[in-house]
Parts: structure tokens; C-alpha cells; sequence
């Protein structure tokens, strides 16, 4: 059974004035990158998969369980399990990064602080941003914030990360020790990821296939060879 599954999911996109017909699906410990152009749905399928927006048509599925038939108590139960970082990283603002972190283990593990602090400080050490576990996300630039956010949406051990653009920002250290921390998490525990990219990047390297989506449409995915054989000159400029 999928992880994660998008049959024919149709929602009107925002300020483009066409609409998505996605179809997608994701086992358990796979990984796969969205790429291609900007308003092309790579976010919206994010927000589908988050359960962020609501398939007009079609369905979206997480963990075999359709989205649209959750209740309230049902949707808030299953996102324990997703960790998601859209293009804003979401960090309260009245937090320090090391409370941002902390909060899901205090609210849904019911952790005492001692227990706490060393799950925390193990994903912001990963990421590189510990040194600044006492600052406030206004005191941080895009990159650490990235990380800050990617440390929050893994401190359940989350089974599904969905990143949008996770390397925006980030220098190439940060990009090397995202690259180990994501390797090391699946295969530690079989990490399901879905990401975006604008372009073509290392996070092509991070992932087992490619989908390449243009107007709303997965156009085409593969293998990053296999994909790169049969592109279109306008899908070569984005693998390349």
C-alpha cells in the first residue's frame, strides 16, 4: 500500500487560471523530487499531500486513508506523521529556534524537558544551526531558518517529509549535512520523501526518481538518466 497517493486529484490553481490533474504515488522509504517550472503545481501537490487543500475531484491519500473522509480529530492524529516545511518555514515567531523545535515533542509526546533537550539538540547539531538555539526566527537568514523548520518537521520522527524547495537559502555545507541527515534517516527507519525544486540541484542526488511537472500535469518520471534520455529541450533546461 502507498505511503502516499494522488489519483486524479484536480484543484484550480491559484493565478493561473488552469487547473491540476495529479496523479502520484509513493512507497514506504522512497523518495522522489517535483521538479520544473514556477506555477507549474509542484507546491499545490505539497499542499494535497499535507492535506492543506482539498482535491475538487479525484482523491489524495495518506497512510491508505482519504484525506477528504478525516474529521477535524482524524486529520490532526495523521499529520503527526507528516513533517512539512513549505516555502515559508512556519516558525512561531514569539519562540526561540529551540523551543520551535521542542513544541511538538511537549505537545504530542508529553516529554519532560530532560528528555527533551537531547532529541532537539540532536537535529539542530545535524543541520548546523545550534549555535543559534537561543535566537528568535527574525534573527535568523532564509538558510537557517530552512534547517530550523526541516529540525521541526523531524523531531517526531515523522514518516513522510514533504519539503518545498528545502536547499533554497541553504550554503553547501548546509546542503552536505541535509544530504547525510535525510540518507541516514531512511535508512535508519525507512523516510518517505516527496520535495520540490525549481531547478536542477543536489537534491536530485538526495532522491530514488524525478517527476517532472508542467501546467498542473506530471508530464513526465523516472530515474534521473531515464528522464534526462527522453526530455523535451524545455525539460533538459531544468535537468541540467
Amino acid at each position: 500500500m502507498p505511503i502516499l497517493e494522488l489519483a486524479g486529484a484536480r484543484v484550480e490553481m491559484e493565478g493561473h487560471g488552469g487547473w491540476s490533474d495529479l496523479t502520484l504515488s509513493l512507497e514506504a522509504g522512497e523518495a522522489c523530487a517535483l521538479i520544473g517550472p514556477n506555477r507549474s503545481g509542484k507546491s499545490l501537490a505539497l499542499k494535497l499531500c499535507a492535506g492543506l487543500v482539498t482535491p475538487e475531484q479525484g482523491t489524495a491519500r495518506l497512510f491508505g486513508q482519504d484525506l477528504s473522509a478525516l474529521d477535524e480529530e482524524e486529520m490532526a492524529e495523521l499529520r503527526t506523521r507528516v513533517g512539512t516545511v513549505l516555502q515559508a518555514p512556519g516558525l512561531l515567531s514569539n519562540m526561540t529556534v529551540y523551543n520551535n523545535v521542542a513544541l511538538p515533542l511537549r505537545y504530542h509526546r508529553g516529554l519532560s524537558d530532560e528528555e527533551i533537550e537531547p532529541l532537539v539538540m540532536a537535529r539542530l547539531e545535524a543541520l548546523g544551526v545550534a549555535e543559534f538555539r537561543h535566537r528568535f526566527p527574525a534573527e535568523l537568514n532564509q538558510g537557517e531558518a530552512r534547517c530550523v523548520a526541516i529540525a521541526r518537521a523531524l523531531s517526531l520522527d515523522q514518516e513522510l517529509l514533504l519539503l518545498d524547495d528545502p536547499l533554497e537559502g541553504l550554503d553547501a555545507i548546509s546542503i552536505r549535512r541535509l544530504g547525510e541527515l535525510l540518507r541516514t534517516q531512511r535508512q535508519a527507519r525507512s523516510l518517505t520523501i516527496l520535495a520540490t525544486t525549481r531547478r536542477a540541484s543536489a537534491l536530485l542526488t538526495m532522491v530514488d526518481w524525478l517527476a517532472f511537472m508542467r501546467d498542473g500535469h506530471i508530464h513526465s518520471q523516472g530515474r534521473y538518466a531515464e528522464l534526462l534520455a527522453s526530455a523535451d529541450e524545455a525539460m533538459k533546461d531544468y535537468l541540467q
